[in-house]
């Protein structure tokens, strides 16, 4: 049908689109017409867009400042000295090194988050006292706490029961391995080290870092490599039980190292400890699998609220009450004297949260006949992998915490001190060496008889050498207690713990990081 002019309606809709392009022509790349094009500004192509990214972080950074200066003591944003300028100064320069040696060089962000903040450090930029030391350690808390509950939350009963032997036997001997091997070794060449101060060093040092193994490996993986005998699928699982069994170990020490009373009490502290947090990880898992109720409850008036934001609405329940939980566990446990209680407490509850929330979720699946792959067995014993949305709530809180963890502890190596100690970093080096060595060799006799070829046991090893998350976090927790303790010899040791922390940071985790992506596709058969 055509107008009173004799116009067709296809030839109009043209006629108005040209009239657009030639009124927009400068700032558009296509304009939607009949046929389905797409229409794009100027300000949406590649470098514009750039531009404007970068501008809007730029003025996000320039308005938090702002708003501190403006709401905040002036002593406080002095620059430099203020301890809340200081303590933005290295959030977000350890953010920006960060995301530029991983852009640069292809390397973690941690190492450059790292970097940043032994920069500032070393410059004279980074000074904080009073509350705000204090703040640093509440922040360093709560991105420990994120780590214990993201690495319960990734524990997946039907992977670990599939693979249990493996999995045990590559995550529990070089761990231990190692640690003993590293904590003899440190209370025969430190100076001053106890056995349980060199133990503690051990398990602190003995932990394989997520932040590293899962993205090279999850590369490597999209890639096809190493996808025949499941080593990716294997080494991920065995990395988060790696921690675990960290974590724990470094958390009884402490327990031990600053319990007072008699020598009887401070032998009954590691079981003390560790009684307190499986109880009362198990109570506060089993809670959070039924509080809140899940998204499918009657008590949810559908007809009002779409699907999506009742799941919105669990899922923010959830992660608040699982978050600050573990939050209170981490800190409650060292203000009541159990400071190994609050991170097994953690992790507990988050794996045995999580795995109620999967496997109800698969059984709401399977009895109301929805088509899903994340299915219940006939003996309701199987799990298959199911994402849960509080998996990527602690990915995303992750995210903004890890230059809290990274870059403030890079703060803790300072030059002159290092100087006056002398030899510490050599000292340090020998124990470092002499524990992944023990290592490499234990990891070696773990998997002999899996299957494994010469090569996939060379990537093992590779890719069990790089140190990072557990060891920042860990470190400055060990410190934070010593400090409060006024004891000489404890803040000299946890002083010393710190330094060589950091020094097993900036080593292993390049090499591991580069060694798993150069030596990977070498090493590990592809599938087809």
């Amino acid at each position: 049908m055509g107008d009173r002019n004799g116009t067709s309606i296809p030839e109009l809709h043209h006629h108005q689109d040209d009239a657009r392009v030639q009124f927009t022509g400068s700032c558009n790349a296509g304009v939607s017409g009949g046929d389905g094009s797409t229409s794009t500004s100027c300000f949406d192509e590649r470098l514009p867009a750039a531009a404007a990214n970068a501008l809007a972080i730029l003025l996000a950074v320039a308005i938090a400042w702002t708003l501190l200066y403006v709401n905040v003591p002036s002593e406080l944003m002095v620059v430099p000295g203020g301890s809340l300028a200081s303590i933005f100064l290295v959030y977000v320069t350890g953010t920006a090194a960060g995301k530029l040696i991983a852009k640069v060089g292809g390397l973690p962000p941690l190492l450059g988050m790292m970097l940043a903040g032994i920069a500032l450090q070393n410059s004279g930029l980074y000074n904080v006292t009073g509350w705000c030391f204090e703040l640093v350690s509440i922040m360093r808390q709560a991105a420990l706490t994120v780590i214990l509950i993201k690495g319960g939350l990734e524990l997946n009963a039907g992977q670990l029961r599939r693979l249990s032997g493996v999995v045990a036997r590559l995550t529990v001997l070089p761990c231990v391995a190692e640690a003993v091997a590293a904590g003899v070794a440190a209370h025969y060449i430190l100076p001053n080290f106890s056995l349980v101060w060199g133990l503690t060093l051990g398990f602190t040092l003995s932990a394989v870092s997520p932040a590293v193994l899962v993205p090279s490996l999850f590369r490597l993986k999209r890639l096809g490599y190493g996808e025949l005998k499941g080593i990716n699928t294997l080494l991920i699982a065995a990395s988060s039980l790696d921690d675990t069994v960290s974590i724990s170990a470094f958390g009884i020490l402490l327990g031990v190292l600053f319990s007072t009373g008699s020598l009887t009490r401070q032998i009954i502290q590691g079981p003390i400890d560790v009684s307190i947090g499986i109880v009362i990880g198990l109570m506060w898992g089993c809670v959070l699998i039924f509080v809140p109720p899940s998204p499918w409850a009657i008590i949810y008036n559908k007809r009002e609220s779409k699907k999506s934001e009742i799941e919105n609405s669990v899922t923010a329940k959830r992660s608040f009450l699982l978050g600050m939980g573990g939050f209170l566990a981490v800190t409650g446990s060292q203000w009541y004297g159990y400071p190994g209680a609050g991170p097994l407490a953690c992790i507990i509850s988050a794996f045995v949260a999580g795995t109620g929330w999967r496997r109800r979720s698969a059984q709401h699946k399977q009895n109301n006949s929805v088509i899903s792959t994340n299915r219940v067995d006939g003996d309701g014993e199987e799990i298959e992998d199911e994402e849960l949305p509080i998996v990527q709530v602690f990915e995303n809180a992750w995210t903004w915490l890890q230059p809290v963890l990274f870059a403030f502890i890079g703060t803790d190596l300072n030059f002159e001190l290092l100087r006056r100690r002398g030899d510490t970093i050599f000292l340090g080096l020998l124990v470092l060496a002499f524990g992944l060595v023990i290592r490499l060799i234990v990891t070696t006799c773990s998997v002999l008889g899996t299957g494994f070829s010469r090569k996939e046991i060379l990537f093992v090893n590779i890719a069990w050498l790089p140190k990072a998350t557990v060891q920042a976090a860990l470190a400055p927790v060990a410190l934070n207690i010593a400090l409060n303790s006024n004891i000489p010899n404890d803040i000299e040791c946890a002083s010393t713990l710190v330094t060589i922390a950091v020094i097993s940071i900036l080593l292993t985790a390049p090499i591991g990081a580069f060694g798993i992506q150069l030596f990977g596709p070498r090493l590990l058969p592809r599938s087809s």
